[in-house]
């Protein structure tokens, strides 16, 4: 994180994470801005990536299977379905970037581009 983003990586005060973790809609009403979301584990390719609701009409999928991915939590948002098709010991885990307690950023798009390292 440190070397994508380093103004947000000394801004960021908490870490979640998750095991199995898929569905539950929900607004992260305690961000102070966007967070940063890394999954891993041995879900199928284009699975597990995080839905935000951009507008009414448009819902984004933003992939996070071993990269970063940022978004702005305080959009509608959930871990879209993975399959395992089969595969018993199917594994997702994922970390979550986030800040707290500092100050507000005002909500800007549901999704983000990360530049180029």
């Amino acid at each position: 994180l440190q070397n994508v983003d380093p103004t947000f990586a000394s801004k960021c005060t908490e870490i979640a994470v998750t095991y199995g973790f898929q569905g539950s809609p929900h607004i992260d009403k305690q961000n102070c801005g966007p967070f940063y979301g890394l999954a891993m584990g041995n879900f199928p390719s284009g699975q597990g990536g995080i839905c935000v609701e951009c507008s009414a009409r448009v819902v984004a999928v933003m992939n996070t299977k071993n990269r970063l991915g940022r978004v702005d939590g305080r959009y509608p948002h959930w871990v879209d379905a993975y399959d395992d098709e089969g595969e018993e010991d199917l594994e997702r885990y994922s970390l979550i970037y986030y800040e707290t307690g500092n100050s507000f950023v005002k909500p800007g798009p549901a999704i983000f581009s990360i530049p180029d390292c």
